[in-house]
């Protein structure tokens, strides 16, 4: 009888060894631009987040007809009374929106909004700094806006944003940091420093 069993053929250590390589190549090449991507996406994210928070308080402040502030701090949003206890920071990571009490002495305040930067994973990593433009004091951590959605103190307001786990901001570095400009009109936006040219809306 004919014996017809297939001869089967496997994969020789060398073929293995070879493809494990280009495998590892592949990935090895594709990983820091992955990272980069996933770094720059949550700068973008944390970006929006301040955003929506200056926005908030705006709106507050119109819709009340109160001096309303947007303070960052590196106070814990779930402490009590956060409204009136937290420390501003001019580089704080959580950020608080809050009003004027009308029925308590000044400065007494109560909460709007806030926002921890636990509460998302994508967010642990960013930093942020605020200047205030025209002030005659350092900015302290706190964005007032007054009734008619202005900034209080008539001055423009600008935040740049970094993400030290993706690296420096450019030029310096690897990551396309966005900032946030706040005029003194307070129509808050998203825009790009890097962007120089007076007639391209990116720019800051």
């Amino acid at each position: 009888m004919l014996n017809l069993r297939r001869a089967s053929r496997g994969f020789t250590i060398t073929e293995l060894m070879v493809s494990i390589a280009v495998v590892a190549i592949l990935l090895g090449l594709g990983v820091p631009s992955m990272t980069a991507y996933i770094e720059a996406a949550k700068l973008n994210s944390a970006a929006q987040s301040y955003l929506a928070g200056v926005q908030a308080a705006r709106s507050a402040a119109i819709r009340q007809n109160l001096r309303t502030e947007f303070v960052l701090t590196d106070t814990p949003v779930e402490t009590a009374n956060i409204a009136n206890a937290l420390v501003p920071a001019a580089n704080g990571q959580n950020w608080v929106v809050r009003v004027v009490d009308p029925t308590q002495p000044p400065p007494a305040f109560l909460l709007i909004e806030a926002r921890s930067v636990n509460e998302s994973a994508g967010q642990t990593a960013q930093a942020i700094l605020i200047a205030g433009t025209g002030a005659p004091n350092p900015f302290n951590g706190v964005l007032p806006f007054n009734g008619f959605g202005s900034t209080a103190d008539a001055n423009n307001y600008f935040f740049a944003l970094q993400n030290p786990r993706g690296g420096a901001c450019a030029p310096a570095g690897p990551m396309r940091c966005p900032a946030i400009l706040v005029p003194a009109g307070g129509l808050a936006r998203i825009c790009d420093p890097l962007v120089t040219a007076a007639t391209d809306s990116r720019g800051c």
